[in-house]
């Protein structure tokens, strides 16, 4: 099970506490007066037909909303990921690998995604 609080550093370091949990998912939240965090964390399984069958997801997602004020209007931005893998497969290399990636050489990987770079 995963903590109450979850810190989170994105340039400032703030801690996002547990606002809700069910059997499957979890919600964490951050807010003062001018912005917000919520981190989402959700498990599901795919559907196994007769060729493939289930495997299990893992969706985490999180949502930065900067409130609106003196005219500029609310702005959200989202960042998530889904891992998709047999239930018995605990390797993380995959993910592991993207990660480092994406923080690799000063972040120039997503920064040339977000340039539209293919």
């Amino acid at each position: 099970m995963l903590s109450n609080t979850i810190v989170f550093n994105d340039g400032t370091s703030r801690t996002l506490a547990k606002i809700n949990q069910d059997a499957y998912s979890s919600e964490y939240m951050f807010r003062d007066s001018t912005l917000q965090y919520v981190l989402k964390i959700r498990h599901s399984k795919t559907k196994a037909t007769a060729t493939v069958p289930s495997y299990d997801r893992h969706n985490v997602e999180v949502v930065k909303t900067v409130f609106a004020a003196g005219g500029s209007p609310e702005v959200k931005t989202k960042y998530y990921f889904v891992m998709e893998q047999e239930g018995n497969n605990t390797n993380v290399a995959l993910a592991d690998a993207i990660c480092d990636l994406c923080i690799a050489s000063t972040n120039s990987f997503l920064v040339d995604i977000l340039g539209w770079q293919n």
